[in-house]
């Protein structure tokens, strides 16, 4: 009450300056607002939850979605940051909770081929943070799997098989959801079926495509690309003839050319496809 007859004061003495053409009728309305706010404001319960000073970004998934930075609370009543935007393929932004989660993934793909995975397999392995300096490196492995990925639907390999592909991809997501259970990295991204089951599937196509395009057997080396490389490095060969190192050249010779054209050709993909690492790996 007190508040309000203070506030009426002012009004008043502000209505008298205006009617003596002390300050214009205009300012009058403005200052006015604001001491009201002002007031409201002051008046507010302590408990009372007050405007945010700034906007909070939305949440992400795995996909990215276009969000920059998702958070998760804390037992501390804190909130904890665990995604943001790193990366750039195409129009699919690359975020930092899908890295990890696409590095969770790879472990169980490379486990899987050597050995069974039980369920909580994985429940002490810890994932890579977004403070890691190897984390940049991360993202660039993430960005280029998603332009091989890309390439291969353009060219129409991914989909080929898709019964046989499917029941592969439903075992292994099953084996990535049960061997990272109760591990407290996995849990706090909270990775869903529909997302693990979308990045086997991104990884089992890039991997196809790779090996084709990695295939040494594609590269013809011919007796005289070896024979020039035997003369040319002749001290490394002692004083054994040419014939006895000739198919080892050769293989040597289509592994550094077949390396070479990988290399070429994942630039090229990262043009095509407007790869941009945020952390500038």
């Amino acid at each position: 009450m007190l508040s309000f007859f203070r506030e009426s004061k002012i009004m008043s003495g502000l209505r008298d300056r205006v009617c003596g053409r002390m300050i214009p009728r205009g300012v009058f309305v403005v200052v006015s607002l604001l001491l009201l706010a002002q007031n409201a404001w002051a008046q507010a319960p302590s408990g009372q939850v007050k405007p945010a000073t700034q906007p909070t970004a939305s949440s992400g998934g795995a996909s990215g979605g276009g969000a920059s930075s998702s958070a998760s609370g804390t037992g501390s009543g804190q909130m904890v940051s665990i995604s943001r935007a790193v990366g750039e393929v195409g129009s699919h932004l690359v975020t930092s909770r899908e890295v990890r989660i696409n590095e969770a993934v790879a472990y169980v793909l490379s486990a899987q081929a050597n050995q069974p995975i039980a369920i909580g397999a994985f429940k002490k392995q810890r994932l890579i943070a977004l403070s890691d300096p190897a984390f940049p490196s991360q993202v660039l492995k993430v960005l280029d799997e998603w332009t091989v990925f890309l390439e291969a639907g353009a060219i129409g390999e991914v989909g080929r098989d898709t019964a046989s592909n499917g029941v592969e991809v439903s075992r292994l997501a099953k084996l990535a959801m049960e061997g990272w259970k109760g591990n407290s990295d996995w849990e706090l991204l909270a990775p869903t079926l529909v997302e693990v089951r979308g990045i086997i599937e991104r990884k089992l196509a890039a991997q196809a495509l790779e090996r084709l395009k990695s295939d040494t057997a594609l590269v013809h080396i011919t007796d005289a690309e070896a024979l020039q490389y035997y003369k040319k490095n002749r001290l490394r060969f002692g004083n054994m003839p040419f014939e006895n190192f000739k198919d080892n050249i050769k293989a040597a010779l289509a592994k550094g050319q077949t390396e070479r054209r990988l290399f070429e050709w994942r630039s090229v993909l990262r043009r095509k496809y407007r790869v941009r690492n945020f952390l500038g790996a």
